[in-house]
């Protein structure tokens, strides 16, 4: 994959997981009220932001010094399980820090949330959000190739 479709897939993964997530958290917290409505509206692109930033700058990062570590081991499964298992479980912390209830959770309660969080994020990611952004990134090639192309031909 290019920087550019990696790039593209990225925002993508960030920005359907990042609002799907983040809507079932609020709902969890809050429950079906307008006021979870609210808060996920009022959160939502914030969330976003630090999602994709995060995963640029951090998840990325650390995925890749795994993929070096356990280079006998499939770069695409290393990749796959690092990205979930990093960007669920800061971003859930990010979720329960950013809506004021850390203080209020117990280590058990946290550590619940954790796992709920990753079973969802997993379900989540593999039967509607991956597939998506595959779908977009596939889009997206066959666009810029179709441009690219087009280009040659008129420049010719």
């Amino acid at each position: 994959m290019t920087t550019k479709q990696r790039l593209f897939y990225t925002a993508e993964m960030c920005l359907g997981m990042g609002s799907i997530m983040s809507l079932i958290g609020n709902l969890f917290s809050k429950g079906f009220t307008i006021q979870a409505g609210q808060e996920f509206l009022v959160w939502w692109v914030p969330t976003l932001l630090v999602a994709f930033v995060y995963n640029l700058l951090v998840a990325s990062q650390v995925t890749n010094v795994l993929i070096k570590l356990f280079s006998n081991l499939n770069a695409g499964k290393v990749r796959s399980w690092s990205m979930i298992f990093i960007m669920c479980f800061s971003m859930c912390t990010f979720g329960i820090v950013s809506g004021g209830g850390l203080n209020d959770l117990t280590m058990q309660a946290l550590l619940l949330t954790w796992i709920r969080s990753f079973i969802m994020a997993y379900v989540i990611r593999g039967l509607l959000v991956k597939p998506l952004a595959f779908k977009g990134l596939s889009w997206m090639k066959s666009r810029v190739m179709t441009d690219t192309e087009s280009e040659n031909v008129s420049g010719s």
